[in-house]
């Protein structure tokens, strides 16, 4: 999964933890380092919940209008990736579980910051 120039927000400290964001999913989706899939998969989980939580913070303080709706797609994507893990977890790297992350992760990933965080980013960089 590439970062790339058209998924930048404008804002550097989202732009950096989304890009952190893409190397460890490419580290989970490389065949290669299937012996560290759990450990990508908790240190995921855990910046997930960070860089959301970051995000909110930002919302909040700059009072963006749309911070409720954002907030909820932070908490439905956290339960797909509990549930995402679980399943990788429990049945390991398979073909479908490869599959599934891809559109999962990398899917909602790059969608949620074409959408959501470029919406965010026009009005945040408004602000300045």
């Amino acid at each position: 999964m590439l970062w790339s120039k058209t998924l930048e927000t404008g804002i550097q400290s989202i732009d950096d933890q989304h890009k952190e964001l893409f190397k460890q999913v490419d580290i989970l989706i490389d065949s290669k380092n299937v012996n560290r899939h759990k450990e990508v998969l908790d240190y995921l989980e855990k910046y997930i919940a960070k860089h959301f939580s970051d995000e909110q913070k930002m919302h909040i303080e700059s009072k963006y209008p749309k911070a409720a709706e954002h907030k909820k797609y932070h908490d439905e994507y956290v339960k797909v990736f509990k549930q995402l893990k679980e399943k990788y977890v429990k049945e390991g790297p398979t073909p479908s579980n490869n599959m599934e992350i891809n559109k999962s992760v990398v899917g909602w990933l790059k969608d949620h910051i074409m959408v959501c965080d470029r919406d965010f980013a026009t009005y945040y960089k408004a602000l300045k």
